[in-house]
């Protein structure tokens, strides 16, 4: 499944959306991907007078995220997943260069053998050691952008007006909502991830949101707590800034389908390249 390094690709989960005379955008993005939209973004950026994110993407608050995630008492991931998918998923993120067989490593100190895995998500409560577990992952298959960061990094560099609409407390109590069970289930298929990745890939790059949308329910965060309900949330806050126009709205791609019939419902036509919004 690894990707190669390769040319920008042109940005297709995008929708142009106009209400009388403005008119604004709305892209779905993608929190890991393996090729940059660096161009494509750029063009659609220029004219921005407001560019707008689901939450905060500085390193500040990401590390907020990282100690709503970490409980040094917290039950090991691992404890609670059987051998063979803690097997399995070690086999999957060591480094390339580690034989696939040889996975545990003698640690001197302490005459004991330790799995590299399992030290690197020690005290992360189960959603903070999915993500890393699953960033690794991508990471390692050559899942080296992210569609929200290169379009902050874009807007930064253009020095246009950033608009946040949920805080990084609003969006660490979504993410404390995971439940362990669709965590579980998910990493328990990791021998179809490579095929899970690789159909994504291809529907993102198509700009396939039908295609996209069956895929959703696999994966752990594709519940009602962090897209449907929270759908009507960021419309809400996002539509003071549609409503001027040239605005530009990055929100993860699984909220496209909610948010879209929202701005439909209040007659917004929205369209990419001549067609309709699904």
């Amino acid at each position: 499944m690894f990707f190669r390094k390769s040319k920008e690709k042109e940005m297709k989960m995008i929708w142009e959306l106009k209400n009388g005379n403005k008119k604004s955008y709305l892209v779905g993005t993608a929190h890991f991907f393996p090729y940059s939209f660096r161009t494509s973004l750029s063009r659609y950026l220029r004219d921005a007078r407001a560019v707008l994110f689901e939450g905060p993407l500085d390193k500040h608050n990401m590390a907020k995220v990282v100690n709503a995630g970490t409980e040094e008492n917290t039950t090991h991931l691992f404890e609670r997943l059987d051998k063979r998918t803690v097997d399995r998923l070690s086999e999957a993120i060591l480094p390339v260069c580690r034989s696939k067989s040889s996975f545990l490593f003698f640690n001197p100190r302490t005459l004991r053998e330790e799995n590299p895995v399992y030290e690197m998500i020690k005290g992360m409560k189960p959603w903070l050691a999915f993500f890393t577990i699953w960033s690794n992952y991508l990471e390692r298959n050559g899942w080296r952008h992210s569609v929200d960061y290169e379009a902050y990094t874009l807007a930064q560099e253009m020095d246009k007006d950033v608009v946040f609409l949920e805080t990084i407390e609003e969006q660490i109590e979504v993410l404390e909502s995971l439940s362990f069970e669709r965590i579980q289930f998910f990493l328990e298929k990791v021998e179809q991830w490579s095929e899970y990745a690789q159909e994504y890939v291809r529907s993102y790059l198509d700009g396939d949101l039908e295609n996209l949308k069956s895929m959703w329910g696999r994966f752990p965060t594709r519940h009602s707590a962090v897209i449907g309900d929270r759908d009507e949330i960021l419309y809400k806050r996002m539509l003071v800034h549609l409503e001027k126009g040239d605005a530009i709205a990055f929100v993860g791609a699984p909220h496209l389908r909610g948010i879209g019939d929202l701005l439909c419902a209040d007659g917004y036509e929205i369209s990419k390249e001549g067609q309709r919004f699904p």
